[in-house]
């Protein structure tokens, strides 16, 4: 909604301009040439924004919260629209507070939807009256950073919020089931099990020193599902242990030049319940590592 709204005001002050310019002096000729082409921008402007604001509404509508747009009507967005065109323009004041209080809807209703925090409107109102009317706002910086550091907050209710969701569902638990069993599984056959849970088949350890979290390693590996799926293979690629999952980066250390293994990596280590498609949800990972070389650090940093 709110790039909606700034069209129209862009539209409002562009029709200002084109009024003030046709009621200076000028010849009659020139006058109706400004006139006809306030009219043509006048109706190229409403269709355009006509036609982003339908779009803009539709999209909101169909693929937001259900609950959230069914009462959005478009005659009320006319009424709406209709009411501020026609404003007295020594009230433009009071349609920029109307803006800026539908642009602070939106977060509001979403922090309710999504991470059941309910804002208050009262205080929200006392919140931005006691800063806007200061002569001076002080140090941007300072309040930016402070609504950064809650909203990361905020944003991590949500995530819970969405994970529990995520983790009711059929596909999730089914996934995490099949994993937990293959896992077991692999301990029988005489896998290890690390304290986080990864389990491992070490077939050749490699030479040298191990890999650590500072160093840049190149591996070749291949990524599957215990159903069999490959899912990601790559024959040289070249990351730290700290920008994979933490299970492929915990196997990593584990190895030394020319090693070799098998990681079975637990949801927790892996993906988890934001797992891309087509991992899913809650899946284990089951990858072959293979270190072709690992850069110290030191030569990393070169």
């Amino acid at each position: 909604m709110k790039k909606i709204i700034l069209t129209f005001a862009s539209a409002l002050v562009i029709a200002a301009g084109i009024s003030s310019c046709g009621n200076k002096g000028g010849n009659d000729a020139a006058s109706g040439e400004n006139a006809a082409l306030a009219d043509s921008l006048t109706t190229a402007l409403g269709n355009f924004a006509g036609a982003q604001s339908a779009m803009s509404f539709n999209q909101a509508r169909f693929q937001g919260d259900s609950a959230r747009f069914a009462k959005m009507d478009k005659k009320d967005f006319l009424r709406g629209l209709k009411e501020v065109l026609d404003a007295d323009t020594n009230k433009l004041a009071y349609y920029e507070g109307l803006s800026m209080g539908l642009q602070l809807v939106s977060p509001m209703m979403g922090l309710s939807n999504d991470a059941d925090i309910k804002v208050s409107p009262d205080k929200l109102y006392k919140a931005f009256e006691e800063v806007f009317m200061k002569d001076s706002v002080g140090d941007m910086g300072e309040y930016y950073a402070n609504y950064q550091k809650l909203m990361q907050q905020a944003q991590q209710v949500m995530m819970k919020k969405q994970e529990a969701k995520l983790a009711e569902e059929p596909q999730a638990k089914a996934n995490l089931a099949d994993g937990q069993r293959y896992a077991e599984k692999m301990v029988k056959e005489g896998y290890q099990k690390t304290s986080t849970g990864l389990v491992y088949k070490i077939e050749n350890p490699g030479t040298g020193a191990k890999a650590t979290d500072a160093d840049m390693v190149t591996v070749a590996y291949e990524g599957k599902l215990v159903n069999g799926t490959v899912f990601d293979a790559n024959s040289d690629a070249t990351f730290s242990p700290t920008q994979v999952v933490p299970g492929f980066g915990e196997a990593l250390k584990m190895l030394g030049v020319g090693g070799k293994m098998i990681a079975v990596i637990p949801a927790d280590l892996g993906y988890g319940l934001q797992a891309p498609k087509q991992i899913g949800p809650n899946s284990t990972l089951i990858f072959t590592i293979e270190v072709k070389a690992i850069k110290p650090s030191a030569q990393a940093a070169k």
